[in-house]
């Protein structure tokens, strides 16, 4: 099966994680207000179909912070990951590894945002 959008993924880990695991992982704080917004925020990005376009050499390397990655895209800290997998953070990290690009750690955004501000 090929997963194509976020709600394949979200009924694939329904069905395999246990009950609690999964209403953890699919919940949000408090009210889950920035949750809602969140799902809000992703429903109206759009991507507008390039037809008959050769799309066999596109470069999508960036720089973050002085270190090449294959694309403008990073993964983000997510908590207790070992829930889901028993390797945890450590397949996330060389996932991304492999995919050259960066898995941010909490630390570091976390001390982006009390000292870099």
């Amino acid at each position: 099966m090929e997963v194509t959008n976020v709600t394949e993924y979200q009924a694939i880990a329904k069905e395999k994680l246990p009950k609690m695991v999964y209403d953890y992982y699919a919940s949000g704080a408090e009210d889950q207000w920035t949750l809602e917004e969140n799902r809000n925020a992703f429903s109206r990005i759009l991507f507008r179909p390039r037809i008959l376009i050769d799309v066999s050499r596109i470069d999508m390397t960036t720089t973050i912070l002085g270190f090449k990655i294959s694309m403008p895209i990073m993964l983000a800290p997510t908590a207790m990951q070992k829930m889901a997998h028993p390797e945890g953070e450590y397949a996330t990290a060389r996932a991304a590894s492999s995919a050259g690009t960066i898995m941010v750690c909490f630390f570091v955004a976390l001390r982006f945002f009390i000292y870099d501000r």
